[in-house]
């Protein structure tokens, strides 16, 4: 059996013949711009039904029908209108309007003359292509004229507001995918950012002559990177998934700086809390270089989770000399801004990164919107 030809599917006003540039059209719009239609030349047809009645015309019936017929005739040269129209969608409205003002006058006088003819015919008159009286055969091309204008304006007020839910629509879409190119391209710093410390911590073991201990390293460096990876940095992780990953990156670093005590807390009602992948990543790297680094030993970092009423809360403290004052001071590295623009841009304004020095110790805070995992 031969396949359905798809363009028996199509529905009226439904056309392939749009400018290079123009938009699809929904249904919903030809739907619209098909009652418009349908409307207005039913409209004129009761109309002039109801005034051939109101005349106690003998013939209001056979006129009737006739008019309706005469209506089909308009109908399909609205369609004629309507594929001008859409070849003509790419173009500036300056310059359509300029086509239909030009085309309607003919299209009118061609429904007027097809008029006049078909209504001769009914009543017996002998119909002759002669004007009799100008005045009526101005009015009546200007009303057709006219009724053609104005349907015409109708029908771009329809398609301009399906343009203008298009733009809107696809202005969300672009907004969206910028989102998700920047979220990317942040996210994409991380990675490299961390495998720099790392490999900075293997060579100085390296260097230090503790070869078995970097290669131990490594190898937990490996197992790390195995596991980071898999993680898609644009969707959320369990909290508890998360502080796992920074366990494993602190033991580590463990290896490079035997005298750090890790201490992480994690309530059990915050386990399921969900945050961006990898968001305090930077962080704990910078408690680990700027304090660990440069303090004597024993030094300490903690890694704790709490609830602030609606709102998570993530604190990375490290601690070192007492002694020394830690400042917050100056233009912020990589890792730090890349926190700032993330928790931007995941969360607007419902977000804040605090950082709070001290004497031997330095305190970051990340506050988020509190979110679960379904």
């Amino acid at each position: 059996m031969d396949a359905p030809d798809p363009a028996a599917r199509r529905e009226f006003f439904l056309v392939d013949e749009a400018g290079p540039h123009s938009r699809p059209q929904p249904r919903a719009e030809t739907r619209a711009k098909l009652m418009l239609t349908l409307s207005m030349w039913g409209a004129s047809s009761a109309l002039f039904t109801l005034g051939m009645i109101l005349q106690r015309s003998h013939m209001a019936f056979e006129a009737a029908l006739l008019r309706i017929a005469m209506s089909v005739c308009g109908i399909a040269i609205c369609y004629g209108l309507h594929r001008l129209l859409r070849r003509l969608s790419h173009r500036s409205f300056r310059t359509r309007a300029i086509a239909v003002s030009a085309v309607a006058p003919f299209l009118a006088e061609t429904y007027a003359w097809a008029n006049y003819f078909a209504f001769a015919a009914l009543y017996g008159r002998t119909a002759r292509f002669v004007v009799v009286d100008w005045n009526d055969a101005m009015y009546v091309l200007s009303m057709w004229t006219w009724f053609f204008i104005a349907w015409t304006g109708l029908y771009l007020a329809i398609e301009y507001n399906f343009d203008a839910r298009h733009e809107a629509q696809r202005s969300a879409e672009l907004r969206g995918m910028a989102h998700v190119a920047k979220l990317k391209a942040l996210s994409s710093q991380i990675n490299p950012h961390f495998l720099f410390n790392s490999l900075n911590s293997i060579s100085a073991l390296i260097l230090d002559g503790r070869g078995a201990e970097a290669e131990r390293m490594l190898a937990r460096l490996s197992i790390f990177f195995r596991s980071t990876l898999a993680i898609d940095p644009l969707i959320d992780v369990p909290l508890e998934q998360e502080f796992e990953l920074h366990r494993r990156y602190l033991a580590i670093e463990q290896m490079r700086y035997p005298d750090l005590a890790v201490e992480i807390l994690l309530p059990e009602e915050l386990r399921r809390a969900t945050v961006p992948a990898l968001i305090i990543q930077p962080l704990v790297e910078n408690a680990v270089k700027h304090g660990v680094a440069k303090s004597r030993p024993p030094t300490r970092l903690s890694i704790t989770a709490e609830r602030v009423g609606e709102s998570l809360s993530i604190l990375v403290i490290d601690s070192g000399n007492p002694e020394i004052e830690r400042k917050a001071s100056g233009p912020e590295g990589i890792g730090t801004a890349n926190v700032r623009q993330r928790l931007a841009e995941y969360f607007g304004d419902a977000q804040s990164l605090t950082l709070t020095p001290g004497r031997g110790w330095f305190e970051a805070r990340v506050t988020m919107p509190l979110a679960f995992a379904r």
